[in-house]
């Protein structure tokens, strides 16, 4: 819980102009969605609710709202109700974090190392500061974990891996089995496993979600860089390389020996083909199937991939032999 005034005064401090009615005796319990939010929240508007901005600040309850500066029209102005205050904001889900972190416990970091009793540790591993190791986690040899790290119950984190600092990894994962590698005898037609020496590296400020997995490299090593978000239900094979502060989303499969460079986003249920690369500050669209490397700034969409604009006119010639074939 924090204060109404002393929110208010953190983010003058920030230089964020605030209009509407001092409320210095109000409690504030927590961030809320603003359809959800009561008196005792604050909350956040951005420009994408813009159609439905004067219904919602009419409607809600909510006394602190932090609003997207874009929305503070001329005409918006002479609208907004007296009894709520308003903090203008070039970025409000950005400041939601930041007064998530200075006022309600949000990513506090760990003070000391805390393992759950039931978890399984190999004498070898080595764990820095302020890490946390939850129930039934299994932790194999020779595993390096750094600091202010959390290890979600019942995951996996097979032999050699390297975690650096700041990371998190949610509950169910493996990360570091062998990945899917064969090759085909010949004569037999057998498949005879390959071998998997490479182990998996995830950099600082990593996060992976719940039920995801991440297999060692062959050969070569597979790399998570700086700052990269992995949600649920994702599979990244063997060899991978996943570059800075990019997204790889939910039920996404990131087939082997991938260069994925910095600053890219991969939607949910996206499928790159193996031995590709996606080019930096590209997106993958929603559901596409990607066979090509993508080039640096591209958006694919569809199923093969396509660029956006080559993937709108086949859209659009597909609706064209429609409607023509339904006459």
């Amino acid at each position: 819980m924090a204060n109404y005034s002393d929110i208010i005064t953190w983010f003058k401090s920030r230089s964020n102009h605030i209009i509407g009615n001092n409320k210095s005796q109000l409690t504030i319990t927590a961030p809320r969605g603003i359809v959800d939010a009561r008196e005792n929240h604050i909350s956040f508007i951005t420009k994408k609710v813009e159609s439905q901005f004067i219904n919602i600040i009419n409607s809600t309850t909510c006394k602190l709202i932090i609003l997207e500066e874009a929305l503070l029209t001329d005409e918006n102005k002479k609208k907004l109700p007296v009894d709520i205050s308003f903090i203008i904001s070039i970025n409000p889900k950005s400041d939601i974090i930041d007064v998530s972190q200075q006022f309600f416990g949000f990513q506090k970091k760990n003070e000391k190392t805390i393992i759950d009793p039931r978890a399984s540790i190999d004498k070898s591993v080595s764990i820095g500061n302020a890490s946390i190791i939850d129930a039934f986690a299994v932790i194999e040899e020779d595993v390096k974990i750094g600091t202010n790290c959390i290890i979600g119950a019942n995951t996996v984190i097979k032999k050699g891996t390297i975690i650096q600092n700041n990371v998190e990894i949610g509950s169910c994962n493996v990360i570091g089995g062998t990945g899917f590698g064969y090759a085909k005898q010949a004569g037999s037609n057998e498949y005879e496993q390959f071998p998997h020496f490479g182990i998996v590296i995830l950099k600082d400020n990593v996060h992976i979600g719940n039920n995801t997995c991440i297999d060692r490299g062959s050969l070569s090593d597979t790399i998570i860089e700086e700052g990269v978000k992995i949600d649920n239900l994702v599979h990244i094979a063997h060899n991978v390389k996943v570059g800075k502060n990019s997204v790889v989303i939910a039920n996404s499969m990131i087939a082997g020996s991938v260069i994925i460079e910095e600053n890219c986003w991969v939607a949910p249920c996206a499928t790159v083909r193996n031995a590709i690369t996606i080019g930096k500050d590209s997106t993958i669209g929603l559901g596409s199937t990607v066979t090509k490397s993508v080039l640096a700034g591209q958006v694919v969409m569809g199923n093969p991939g396509l660029p956006i604009e080559d993937f709108l006119i086949l859209r659009k010639h597909q609706k064209t032999v429609i409607k023509e074939n339904s006459k």
